[in-house]
């Protein structure tokens, strides 16, 4: 097979590949952009940070590996103000009455593994205890837990709404987690 191409064919040949590499470019772009500006439009929304305690209960020497991907373990001043984040019912633990939000204490099993943001501590103090930066789970030793209290004009030991106390670290708690 014997091809004649003039100039003026090869030219106009690679002139259509340019402009269709350019196209092709500009709609692949588009469609990032439209993307992006959507993630953007659904953050400003309303879209809250998430916040969850676990379904599974662990001793504090693993509580910081007990959150699922997306997530760590909250330290009490991440999750303070429970109104600005929205609790995620999928991966959280919920009890029969918590719609869409976080349970309370109903008992020790309610209460779960905070980061206090403390230096390494195994006092029996709420607010320093942290089970040895969370990786001891020796029973002599205590790390600090949060719950949202049950009974709301009960004199607790509260830091704004939550009840702060302090358990061994040999204990199996559930742990507050917050989207990263």
């Amino acid at each position: 097979i014997n091809v004649n191409l003039t100039r003026r064919a090869v030219t106009l040949l690679i002139l259509a590949a340019l402009v269709g590499a350019l196209a092709a470019y500009l709609a692949w772009n588009h469609g990032q952009a439209v993307a992006a500006e959507r993630q953007a439009q659904l953050r400003a929304v309303g879209s809250m940070r998430l916040f969850y305690q676990t379904q599974a209960t662990v001793t504090a020497g693993n509580a910081l590996d007990a959150c699922a991907d997306g997530y760590h373990m909250a330290s009490l001043w991440e999750i303070l103000e429970p109104s600005n984040l929205q609790y995620d019912t999928v991966l959280g633990y919920t009890a029969a009455d918590s719609g869409e939000g976080p349970p309370v204490w109903g008992g020790f099993g309610d209460y779960g593994w905070v980061r206090t943001g403390n230096v390494s501590d195994v006092s029996a103090t709420a607010g320093l205890a942290n089970c040895a930066i969370w990786t001891s789970s020796i029973g002599g030793q205590s790390g600090t837990t949060a719950a949202l209290p049950w009974n709301w004009t009960a004199g607790l030991s509260n830091v704004h709404v939550w009840d702060v106390v302090t358990w061994p670290c040999s204990t199996e708690l559930r742990v507050w987690c917050v989207e990263d």
